[in-house]
């Protein structure tokens, strides 16, 4: 009877004590691309806008090693384009990219790690006529991480921001 009831916990207590610490990881990628073109004999005006947003959230809490994790990313990509002419050919043409990631590890040496990117790429053109082509884009994000633990307390924030415009404009 002994010997069951041994068994019987080692395998209750085998999953606390295989919880050594708490990871957390997240990431996102944005890979957009914008564009207007006006052509043509008549007054004409075209627009075009782009929007995306990424929010995570991540905790954790092991209450057996008295750790507590927690991070966030918060961002925005915006594009917008628009022409407005007559007798000739207005355009903008935007790529815009953002890449980040985080990891957080606890323990006795916790690890916390964070990376963020972002390209943008971007043309205005006015062949002929009378008018204007105008293209603006902006991306803002915010990543933060916290680790507490008996050992203290760590933290690792960044955040970017970076906007672009071009425009041409113009007569005969």
């Amino acid at each position: 009877m002994r010997k069951v009831l041994g068994v019987y916990l080692i395998l209750l207590l085998l999953p606390v004590g295989a919880s050594f610490g708490t990871d957390l990881v997240q990431g996102f990628l944005i890979d957009a691309a914008n564009g207007v073109v006006l052509n043509g004999g008549s007054l004409g005006a075209a627009q075009n806008t782009n929007l995306a947003t990424v929010n995570q959230n991540q905790s954790s809490n092991n209450p057996y090693y008295f750790q507590t994790a927690l991070q966030t990313e918060d961002s925005m990509l915006v594009q917008n384009t628009s022409a407005v002419g007559m007798n000739g050919s207005f355009g903008v043409a935007q790529e815009g990219s953002a890449l980040g990631g985080q990891s957080l590890v606890t323990g006795s040496n916790p690890v916390l790690d964070q990376l963020l990117l972002a390209n943008f790429g971007q043309d205005a053109a006015r062949l002929g006529g009378i008018g204007a082509a105008l293209g603006i884009q902006g991306f803002i994000c915010i990543q933060a991480q916290v680790a507490i633990s008996p050992y203290g307390a760590d933290t690792n924030v960044q955040y970017l921001g970076l906007g672009q415009t071009d425009s041409v404009a113009g007569g005969p």
